[in-house]
């Protein structure tokens, strides 16, 4: 058995028959939608197709849940996957946005490149629902590079130049990648992929796992960004931990024993 597997097979040994439903869904959020602007620089940012959209996908937990790790197993792929190519910043993108240095933010399209993660939107900031980050609460927007990410397209919600989803913090966590180097390929350098896909690997924060933002109100955890011209589809399996300390884990589709199936994992309903 390899180490992912065992990894899930661990966890998955202690889920509690009595435990508490820590996932309340999944919240996808249109963050941005480029314009013609947003692509004058495409020598240092990578072609980015004027309408392309940028998804952030957020676990929405109950109050005093944790999050554990997405996971894909034999029995249990995980994919996120568009009808188009995903864009990736050719310049300082990365697979993961604690990478991504927090000076290159302000960098024509840097905010928009694709990755995956449990909770940072870069570094030294946390990834909030728009809706959610008010000035009062989360501090001033970023300052983008005059005259891009300028788009006020009504399906995205707030502009971000109102409210651009980045909350400073202090403590950012570490994420620790299981047997996932060839997968992320499709997150790296230039575009080069319509698919992540996951048959025995996780992105998983150890010990007794994450809350989200506002632990014991709204509890949302960002867990991906895609940009893509393409319809966004997915398939997700979590593991997470109730407000009791029980660990639940949780199937897009066709559960066994004490895994739990929950209809939000999947978009093709």
């Amino acid at each position: 058995m390899k180490k992912t597997s065992l990894f899930v097979f661990l966890f998955v040994s202690f889920v509690s028959l009595y435990a508490q439903d820590a996932l309340e869904g999944i919240i996808v959020e249109k963050y941005y939608v480029s314009t013609k602007k947003d692509n004058s620089k495409k020598h240092l940012s990578g072609e980015l197709a004027v309408g392309s959209t940028t998804y952030r996908i957020y676990v929405n937990m109950a109050p005093g849940s944790r999050f554990i790790s997405a996971y894909g197993s034999p029995n249990h792929p995980l994919e996120i996957k568009s009808t188009d190519l995903i864009y990736n910043h050719a310049d300082v993108g990365a697979e993961h946005p604690i990478g991504i240095p927090e000076r290159s933010y302000k960098k024509n399209v840097t905010a928009l490149d694709s990755w995956i993660t449990i909770g940072p939107a870069g570094e030294n900031y946390f990834g909030v629902l728009k809706e959610a980050d008010t000035l009062k609460d989360y501090g001033d927007v970023l300052p983008f590079e005059k005259g891009f990410l300028m788009s006020d397209k009504k399906e995205m919600g707030y502009s971000l130049q109102e409210r651009d989803g980045f909350l400073r913090s202090a403590k950012i966590p570490d994420i620790t990648l299981y047997n996932l180097d060839t997968n992320l390929n499709v997150l790296r350098g230039e575009t080069n992929g319509r698919s992540f896909r996951v048959e025995n690997g996780a992105w998983a924060s150890m010990g007794k796992g994450l809350y989200g933002v506002d632990s014991l109100g709204s509890n949302t955890i960002l867990i991906a960004q895609i940009t893509t011209t393409g319809k966004l589809s997915y398939e997700l399996n979590l593991l997470l931990r109730d407000a009791d300390g029980n660990v639940i884990n949780y199937v897009a589709k066709d559960p066994i024993e004490q895994e739990v199936m929950h209809k939000s994992l999947t978009s093709n309903k």
